[in-house]
């Protein structure tokens, strides 16, 4: 399994195909296997790129400090293309991947080239994020992630009856979880004004998130809407992840998106 040591610690990561990088980012409790269908269909299209970023899947521990671990991802992420020589990479993130890929890319602008945040959140400034009410819920909500996988597997399967392909993948992701860890970067996003680092990005960035949520409709266009070059599409009938529930249409939207970036040649996308 392609390993290496970084940072004291091991980091997994996968590579295929040629081309332009595309570094695929995944969120919290889950690992590279959120992007098994766009693994597949830009494998011969581009150069992709999937990690287990410290903490998560096949990576080692997060062995550092809660008010560290967005820094140290960031700097394991950097290590990571320094080893594999890619000079300008595309970031496409889920979720709570996307705080540490806008991160990221202001600390490293000469390393990004552009940004696809899905189902992005924009914690900064949130009225819920200082509310004791709020944050009391949240923390009682936790205890979900030490119970056992399958207890959670019906309410999964009910929630994802009409995306079965995301109901496998979330699925075997559950039955992985890590929970400690998982907690411990949820403490850490909670800690960060994400607008801080969005209003700074000077890359082109599209935004993407299903109808399906209101909540993350709200945060998806909340985040756009600060940055300052942007686009936001909306998947229809799609829920989070919308890059799994809409697989075809995501991998469509970021293909031309790719392309509109001169990533790749129409003639060679397989349009």
């Amino acid at each position: 399994m392609p390993q290496i040591q970084l940072n004291g610690t091991s980091i997994y990561y996968e590579t295929y195909g040629t081309g332009v990088p595309v570094v695929f980012i995944h969120d919290h409790l889950t690992s590279h296997h959120l992007f098994e269908p766009q693994i597949e269909y830009f494998r011969d299209r581009v150069q992709v790129i999937v990690l287990d970023l410290r903490g998560n899947g096949l990576s080692g521990k997060m062995d550092v400090e809660v008010h560290r671990i967005l820094d140290t991802q960031c700097e394991d992420l950097k290590e990571l293309l320094r080893r594999l020589e890619l000079l300008s990479v595309i970031l496409v993130a889920s979720s709570g991947g996307g705080v540490l890929a806008q991160k990221f890319a202001v600390q490293n602008p000469e390393l990004v080239r552009a940004l696809v945040l899905v189902d992005n959140c924009s914690n900064g400034n949130d009225s819920m994020k200082n509310n004791r009410i709020w944050g009391i819920i949240e923390r009682c909500s936790w205890i979900s992630y030490y119970l056992p996988p399958e207890l959670l597997l019906r309410s999964l399967r009910i929630a994802y009856n009409k995306w079965l392909p995301a109901y496998h993948i979330l699925r075997n992701e559950l039955l992985h979880k890590r929970p400690t860890e998982g907690i411990k970067q949820r403490i850490a996003l909670r800690q960060i004004d994400i607008l801080a680092y969005a209003v700074k990005l000077q890359v082109p960035v599209l935004c993407v998130t299903g109808s399906q949520n209101e909540w993350r409709l709200a945060q998806a266009s909340k985040n756009a809407s600060m940055l300052p070059s942007a686009q936001l599409v909306v998947l229809d009938d799609a829920m989070y992840p919308s890059h799994l529930c809409q697989p075809q249409h995501f991998n469509r939207l970021l293909l031309n998106f790719l392309i509109d970036q001169h990533a790749i040649h129409q003639r060679e996308s397989g349009l």
